[in-house]
């Protein structure tokens, strides 16, 4: 083979180091009995143009998160001017900055990067609205939920009534709630996680989450 047809194949130095390992090759004797050096060279050559050829990429599995899930435990967090309730201990409740009239409340979960919402209302004459904007908000998630399903809360002894929508599917919210007394509080909330919406990846976390939310709501005090 010629030098110019030779280095028009691979990169610039496998073209001149298999060149000069060819020449080396042709030039040193064999003996007549023996042919490995001529066989050792070819395959050299064989590993050399492999391994030039076999640069592409090689495509990760997409990964999911590791959800860590604590032993049940919880304790009371009050705030005095709107209501007070049992939380994980897993959990933090942080206060956000008032907004008008309502208090906004972020419970978050750390270990399991999720986060539920809270926003606290008076109520006044806007029940109606309220609970229609609640319903409405589980509403936007109808067209990826494969299923939707509620729970009705009634505590007449504290005055805490709601709805609890557990919201199948691959979504942004699985779970969706609110609490008020119909006269002066109203709670709502809603979890979402800091991930991309996997509800089969994501399942043991989010049943997790509603259950202590379910074990907030019964131990719901308005203050």
């Amino acid at each position: 083979m010629k030098r110019s047809e030779w280095l028009s194949v691979g990169s610039k130095q496998e073209q001149e180091a298999g060149w000069i390992l060819l020449n080396t090759c042709r030039l040193r004797p064999a003996p007549a009995t023996c042919h490995l050096p001529a066989a050792y060279c070819l395959l050299l050559l064989l590993l050399l143009f492999t391994t030039s050829c076999s640069n592409d990429p090689i495509p990760k599995p997409h990964g999911y998160l590791r959800l860590d899930l604590p032993a049940e435990s919880y304790e009371r967090w009050t705030d005095s001017a709107t209501f007070s309730a049992e939380f994980p201990t897993y959990s933090r409740v942080a206060r956000r900055k008032p907004h008008d009239a309502a208090r906004w409340f972020d419970v978050r979960f750390p270990g399991q990067r999720a986060t539920v919402h809270l926003t606290w209302s008076p109520v006044g004459d806007q029940l109606e609205q309220l609970i229609n904007d609640a319903h409405m908000f589980k509403s936007t998630h109808q067209t990826k939920a494969v299923k939707i399903g509620s729970e009705r809360m009634l505590r007449d002894s504290v005055r805490v009534f709601g709805t609890v929508f557990n919201v199948e599917g691959d979504v942004a919210s699985p779970l969706v709630f609110y609490f008020t007394d119909s006269t002066e509080n109203f709670l709502y909330g809603a979890l979402y996680f800091d991930a991309r919406p996997n509800a089969d990846s994501l399942a043991p976390v989010t049943d997790r989450i509603r259950s202590d939310m379910r074990h907030m709501a019964s131990t719901l005090r308005w203050e």
